[in-house]
């Protein structure tokens, strides 16, 4: 009797092990784990330092407020910028300022993600 509906599934299409085999063909693994972002206050250049070392480490992504740094410590705000500059050309991360109306804050990227501006 099983060899019977076997065959009926067979000439029917509904065979077990073929739709076993079809669903483990569909399955999608990432190529890359998830990418957390985070969101810092820059109060002091130790905290910039830690920021650009996560993004070159850990890969992440960083949303930074630098109107602390720039109001609490010009001369730190200026070496920051240097470390920035310095940051995108040894390493192909990408840099954008996404407010300048009193607040300076920028979103920093490792090279693995592109920004695209419009």
């Amino acid at each position: 009797m099983k060899d019977v509906l076997d065959i009926i599934k067979k000439n029917i299409g509904i065979d077990d092990e073929n739709n076993e085999k079809e669903e483990q063909e569909t399955i999608i693994v990432p190529e890359h784990s998830f990418y957390e972002i985070i969101l810092m206050k820059a109060k002091n250049l130790d905290d910039f330092d830690f920021a650009l070392s996560q993004i070159t480490e850990e890969k992440n992504p960083i949303i930074m407020d630098m109107s602390y740094l720039e109001r609490d410590s010009p001369e730190e705000f200026k070496l920051a910028g240097e470390k920035l500059k310095a940051f995108r050309d040894k390493t192909g991360g990408e840099a954008i300022l996404l407010c300048k109306n009193g607040k300076n804050i920028i979103i920093i990227t490792p090279p693995e993600i592109k920004l695209i501006r419009k």
